[in-house]
């Protein structure tokens, strides 16, 4: 009691710096929490989402290729999003047989459990047509197949290069 009622002031000072700095600690979770959703929502991205995307950038880039003019593409994907989780296998040794069992690593979340995600490998481009107004020009149109295929390493028989009807 005697050290109470001396130095109130200071003690006062101390437990409110304590309190802020708890406050301080739950707020920065709560902030954490809100950026981990934010980036797990933007990863996702659907297959029209992604084939839009490159096709958007891809004409983007094609037009500023000199005599190509308007054009207009087409992109076509093998498959769709593959994703790779995480496996925990177990093998069994016995007199005649090995026995393997291989079983997803489940993480527990916020949302629920949820597998652990190793990679996630995005669609290949399968083909592409583009159809432009510097189409029937055949040194345009090698340059446009030399673009493409390079970019997306198909090959040249994969790449359509048309002239746009007028």
């Amino acid at each position: 009691m005697i050290f109470l009622s001396g130095d109130s002031k200071r003690i006062k000072i101390i437990v409110a710096i304590g309190l802020i700095g708890i406050i301080l600690i739950f707020a920065s979770n709560l902030f954490e929490s809100d950026k981990k959703e934010t980036t797990s929502t933007d990863t996702g991205m659907s297959y029209e989402e992604y084939t839009n995307q490159l096709e958007k950038r891809l004409k983007s880039l094609i037009s500023s290729i000199d005599g190509v003019g308007e054009c207009e593409v087409m992109i076509t994907l093998e498959n769709t999003t593959e994703s790779v989780y995480a496996t925990d296998v177990e093998i069994k040794n016995n007199d005649n047989s090995i026995d393997q069992k291989d079983k997803y690593v489940i993480y527990d979340s916020e949302k629920g459990e949820t597998p652990v995600l190793i990679k996630e490998y995005l669609p290949k481009v399968q083909g592409v047509t583009i159809v432009c107004s510097g189409g029937e020009n055949t040194a345009v149109k090698e340059k446009i197949i030399q673009s493409v295929t390079s970019l997306f390493n198909i090959p040249t028989n994969r790449v359509s290069v048309s002239k746009i009807k007028s």
